[in-house]
Parts: C-alpha cells; sequence; structure tokens
C-alpha cells in the first residue's frame, strides 16, 4: 500500500526528471478583488511504496476542492507502482512525484479544504486554505 510522504499547496510546481520543484508553498490564505474567481493551484506530493507493492499495480488518485457549504471540483487520476531503481538501498522505498497544476473555481470568501484520496480513501490528507476580500 502506498504511503503519502508530504503533500503541499503552492502557487506553482513542475515536475522535472524526478524532482519537483515549488513556488510559493504552504499556501493557507488566498486574497481576491471578487469573486467568483479562478485561482491556478499546485499541488505537490509523494508517495512512497515499500517492497511489498508490486511494479505496475494500478492506484486511483483523488483531489476535491471543497467549500463551506458544498464541493467545489474534483480531480482524479490513476498511476502504477514504479519499478525499483537498481541499486536503491534495501532499507529505502521506492517513491513517486506528482506535481499537479489545477485552476480552481473560487465562488465565494470563506473556508475551503483541499482533500487527497488515495485507492478509495485508503490513505487521506486535508489541507485548509481561506479566501479573503482584497479591496481593488
Amino acid at each position: 500500500m502506498p504511503e503519502l510522504d508530504y503533500m503541499v499547496l503552492a502557487d506553482y510546481v513542475r515536475q522535472d526528471n524526478g524532482v519537483i520543484h515549488i513556488m510559493g508553498a504552504g499556501i493557507d490564505t488566498i486574497t481576491a478583488p471578487t469573486v467568483p474567481t479562478v485561482v491556478p493551484l499546485g499541488i505537490a506530493l509523494k508517495l512512497s511504496f515499500d517492497t511489498t507493492e508490486r511494479p505496475g499495480e494500478v492506484h486511483q488518485l483523488t483531489v476535491a476542492f471543497i467549500g463551506a457549504d458544498k464541493p467545489v471540483m474534483d480531480a482524479s487520476a490513476t498511476f502504477t507502482t514504479p519499478p525499483r531503481p537498481p541499486h536503491l538501498p534495501e532499507h529505502w522505498k521506492t517513491g513517486l512525484g506528482v506535481a499537479l497544476q489545477i485552476p480552481v473555481p473560487l465562488p465565494q470568501y470563506g473556508d475551503y479544504s483541499c482533500e487527497l484520496s488515495v485507492d478509495g480513501d485508503l490513505i487521506t490528507k486535508s489541507y485548509e486554505f481561506r479566501v479573503i476580500h482584497r479591496p481593488a
């Protein structure tokens, strides 16, 4: 079963040759002059797999953005357990980095959460943030 090593919400994320580049990490407040609005948000996360995981096994990842009253949007993807790299020390787990850049609709000011689930909620993580008014 994969484990979640970390998840962060950021202004921008990009993956390049197995490395995740993160800019503006740790978002907890978004300022907006008006709502509704759409804000591009980056999600960076790393999953790890122990030696019992079979390479090629398919997993389901879902990211849900939820407002104070109702869900705002869901995004889903599948991924496979990566093969164990040669020469990886025996005690290290195989890792898989994921970088998602998603335009998120924010219909109103208030509290929101970004919720991650893997394989039907066997792994979950919730990241809370808020949207506040910024005078124009």
